[in-house]
């Protein structure tokens, strides 16, 4: 399009010359906006001239010496690509005018009825409205090409729109999401009805609301998506649309997880490390300070370990630590903390547990391990374990004093002939 102060191009396609001296004549009178008009009158003169010259709309009459009636413009819309065209008729007829229009005219004008500035305007509103559609196409373009799944609901939650990336996310078409409601597709169940209910509670309010999602793609798969919801807003002030912004973070909840699992867990045995025990530990001791209660903690070492590594190798070694970490977890109950602690020396924290409890589980623990056997071309490797037991107590200042306590039975274990568990109260 011209810029404002240059005259805006227009390219008259009229065979009839009183009515193309008229649409001159009307448009050189305008004094806000100015003109430059080439006349010609046939469609096959406008191809040539479309080919060599720029212009920024056509008007075009729709009986010429070459073509007639609405196939008139159909072929001036082939012509002339994105530019717009008024056409110019004799008849005020609005079906016609309607059918003017789905066969690719931006506006028309009766002729003879083009009042003082009628063509002038309908000419700058032709411009308007291709400028208008340019621009919503480049939004639509852009949106089409975001990388984030967009979608457009109603205030119904039915799906009005959605982008490509929607589908690549989902593994819906948009043809299988258009009408549907994104929970009729994708809802997994991980949310409760609470989390639906305070995000709607907060949209119907008119705010903007953002959060994490766990979704379900078509073919049955769970995937994290970042989840904003905006309203959209008539004139009154009414919501009248949703548009929801989905950005699929399932590598980065993996990433995390890896972290929080290596910063967390042993990566041999898959069991808390010495830092998270630790820190457990000191939350229990702090809990039965506070607030009474028992809680018992088992120390654990595997009989002759260095043995193992030296005549069956470092592999048959990990081996062995594995398997002892599958009987510790499981035995272990959902709130007790089995760890590693560092080379074969392991501990179990066991909350809201009384010595007879802590005993049983700790003579399971050991009968189990003495049943491990491990195949190794030298013969079965077989294992056995020394537990010590201490009681967390009220008076103590500080986790490792319980830490001593256990660690002191489990050597007295050792010093008894291994194999066995033994209480504190046994190793005094």
């Amino acid at each position: 399009m011209s810029s404002a102060k240059s005259p805006i191009r227009v390219l008259l396609v009229e065979d009839e010359t009183g009515d193309a001296y008229l649409v001159k004549t009307v448009l050189k009178q305008n004094r806000d906006v100015s003109f430059e008009i080439t006349w010609v009158e046939s469609l096959a003169i406008a191809e040539h001239q479309l080919r060599h010259s720029c212009f920024d709309v056509m008007l075009l009459d729709l009986s010429l010496p070459d073509s007639e009636g609405l196939e008139t413009v159909e072929i001036g819309r082939q012509m002339a690509g994105d530019i717009p065209i008024v056409v110019l008729t004799g008849r005020a007829d609005v079906d016609f005018a309607l059918s003017a229009l789905k066969a690719g005219a931006t506006d028309y004008m009766v002729k003879g009825d083009f009042g003082f500035d009628g063509l002038a305007r309908v000419i700058r509103y032709a411009l308007l409205r291709v400028e208008m559609e340019t621009h919503n196409k480049l939004l639509v373009a852009a949106l089409e090409a975001a990388a984030n799944s967009i979608i457009i609901t109603d205030t119904e939650a039915n799906i009005k729109w959605a982008n490509p990336a929607f589908s690549r996310l989902t593994g819906y078409s948009l043809e299988e999401v258009m009408g549907s409601k994104p929970s009729e597709l994708i809802k997994s169940g991980k949310q409760n009805e609470l989390f639906y209910q305070d995000m709607w509670r907060n949209l119907l309010a008119g705010k903007h609301w953002r959060g994490e999602v766990i979704n379900k793609h078509k073919n049955g798969d769970l995937y994290h998506e970042e989840l904003s919801i905006a309203p959209v807003k008539n004139g009154r002030g009414e919501i009248v649309n949703f548009i929801g912004i989905k950005e699929n973070i399932s590598e980065r909840k993996s990433l995390e997880e890896m972290l929080h699992k290596l910063a967390n867990t042993d990566p041999l045995t898959g069991l808390f490390n010495r830092r998270v025990f630790l820190d457990r530990l000191t939350q229990e001791s702090d809990r039965i300070s506070r607030l009474g209660g028992s809680a018992v903690l088992l120390m654990l070492d595997l009989d002759f370990f260095k043995n193992i590594n030296d005549n069956y190798g470092h592999a048959t070694g990990d081996e062995v630590l594995k398997q002892f970490a599958n009987v510790m977890r499981h035995n272990s109950r959902n709130i007790d903390v089995p760890a590693r602690l560092g080379g074969e020396e392991f501990a179990v924290l066991l909350p809201s547990t009384g010595r007879n409890e802590a005993l049983i589980m700790a003579e399971r623990l050991r009968k189990e391990v003495a049943n491990i056997a491990i195949s190794h071309p030298k013969g079965m490797v077989h294992i056995t374990v020394s537990i010590g037991a201490a009681l967390l107590s009220i008076d103590d200042t500080d986790s490792e004093m319980v830490l001593n306590r256990a660690d002191s039975a489990m050597y007295t274990a050792k010093e008894s002939g291994r194999n066995q568990v033994c209480w504190f109260d046994c190793a005094n």
